[in-house]
């Protein structure tokens, strides 16, 4: 699944079946390069991300996730979602500096939320190449 397919998809409370927002991005971590959070947006009240612990499925209408699992867990992945804002369209450089492109999009697991590749605008890449995730770039060994 791509990124790109689930952004602006609501997220849904499975016990009170309401929306607690929309996916605006994703908050990722590399070695092993894996989703930490959904970022929300348009939340109904609360925090603003969904650690992926908590999500329950993602449907090809709504995201299910469990109740009051967002203030729950914001604390613990803060660095992490600091650096991950707008992470389409950012550099993506080689471990000596060297830029290869821009990220386009991200295709995960919807199940266990590994990533898979990084779609960058001169190819695609395997996420075992992604070592780290900054507000500049995205860094990636050398291909």
């Amino acid at each position: 699944m791509l990124l790109s397919e689930i952004m602006d998809r609501p997220v849904m409370d499975t016990d009170e079946a309401q929306s607690i927002g929309q996916i605006d991005s994703l908050v990722i971590a590399p070695r092993p390069a894996h989703i930490l959070a959904l970022r929300l947006k348009h939340t109904g009240g609360g925090g603003t991300l969904l650690t992926w612990s908590y999500v329950h499925a993602i449907g090809p209408d709504a995201v299910m996730a469990r109740v009051n699992a967002r203030e729950a867990s914001e604390e613990d992945i803060a660095e992490h979602a600091a650096v991950c804002r707008n992470l389409l369209g950012r550099r993506v450089l080689t471990q000596r500096g060297t830029e290869i492109g821009t990220l386009q999009d991200i295709d995960f697991d919807p199940d266990s939320g590994r990533i898979l590749n990084l779609l960058i605008s001169s190819g695609t890449l395997p996420a075992q190449s992604l070592i780290g995730v900054g507000n500049y770039a995205l860094v990636i060994q050398e291909p």
